[in-house]
């Protein structure tokens, strides 16, 4: 290893080091946020809720939906009312493709969605 690669190398471990506290902040908010949205999943998946309110629902979940329990709650909502909104749920799992799994859209027909932002701020 020469001297650069040495410096990247140590670098890199104290940016791991300094972020580590907030990596930690992240994970208890994650924790907070699949207890607090749990029982609302629950609730809103035993009954016929409004569209606007499994809509709102879902924004607040697509938020922490990189955490694999918020996921699962995320797609159970989905599961619930794709029948009832589809073209909502429809919307919904599309935005959480651009923003969590992007390369699912490569060569498909939506491929144009991961350029929207980019096409927006270059306007």
């Amino acid at each position: 290893m020469n001297k650069q690669e040495d410096n990247l190398d140590k670098d890199v471990k104290k940016l791991v080091k300094d972020l580590e506290p907030l990596i930690q902040q992240m994970k208890t908010i994650n924790d907070h946020a699949v207890v607090a949205y749990t029982s609302l999943v629950d609730d809103l998946c035993r009954r016929k809720a409004a569209q606007n309110e499994v809509e709102l629902m879902l924004d607040y979940l697509l938020m922490f939906a990189g955490d694999d329990r918020m996921l699962a709650l995320y797609k159970r909502v989905c599961r619930a009312y794709w029948q009832t909104y589809p073209e909502s749920i429809a919307f919904y799992i599309m935005e959480y493709r651009k923003e969590y799994a992007p390369e699912s859209l490569i060569g498909t027909e939506y491929e144009y969605l991961l350029h929207e932002y980019n096409d927006k701020i270059s306007e």
